[in-house]
């Protein structure tokens, strides 16, 4: 879209099935989608051209964000895992479990060093299932969760560190926004 404008500049197309999210990379010459049919895509916004597909979750890839410095993506996925993946190859990296239902969201911390992610799923606790409503804080360098922040009462939808990386911002189906302390987990 143009912003001055407001008109459609491009249409992307090449997913199978509903497009769950979408990212510019830093330098904004890349894109990356996130959709319903498992994949994730690297896009090149001059050309509109699908550069790479990236296949390796098992169900719906619900969101994908690209590091600081453009060279990883993390995606979070259904299928209760985060992966890592190095945008140069397409290669994942790593597959990061810890969540006990879907992983909605995910990003970096402003330095690229860590990486959150917020899970839950209110359908299953609607029928008596498990439900994470956690925000899970990992290390990209050992690929270890670092921190469990717990007190949502329902899924968290959405996290993201601020600016300065000292705080994290958490929002849930529970109506409420957490401000949590990076260095404590306290809320």
């Amino acid at each position: 879209w143009n912003v001055v404008t407001g008109e459609c500049e491009q249409t992307l197309q090449g997913h199978t099935d509903w497009v769950r999210s979408a990212g510019f990379s830093p330098g904004g010459t890349k894109l990356v989608s996130a959709s319903e049919d498992k994949t994730l895509r690297l896009w090149d916004v001059a050309t509109g051209e699908c550069e790479q597909t990236l296949e390796g979750h098992s169900d719906v890839v619900c969101s994908a964000r690209f590091s600081p410095d453009g060279t990883k993506l993390v995606s979070c996925s259904d299928d209760q895992t985060l992966r890592l993946w190095d945008v140069a190859t397409g290669e994942c990296e790593q597959t990061l479990h810890g969540h006990r239902s879907s992983v909605l969201s995910v990003g970096f911390s402003p330095d690229g060093m860590k990486v959150v992610s917020c899970g839950g799923d209110d359908l299953a606790s609607m029928f008596g299932g498990d439900s994470d409503n956690t925000v899970r804080v990992w290390n990209v360098v050992t690929r270890e969760c670092e921190q469990v922040l717990e007190g949502h009462s329902n899924q968290v939808n959405s996290a993201g560190f601020s600016p300065d990386g000292t705080k994290l911002v958490s929002a849930s189906s529970d109506k409420t926004l957490r401000l949590w302390n990076v260095a404590t987990g306290e809320c």
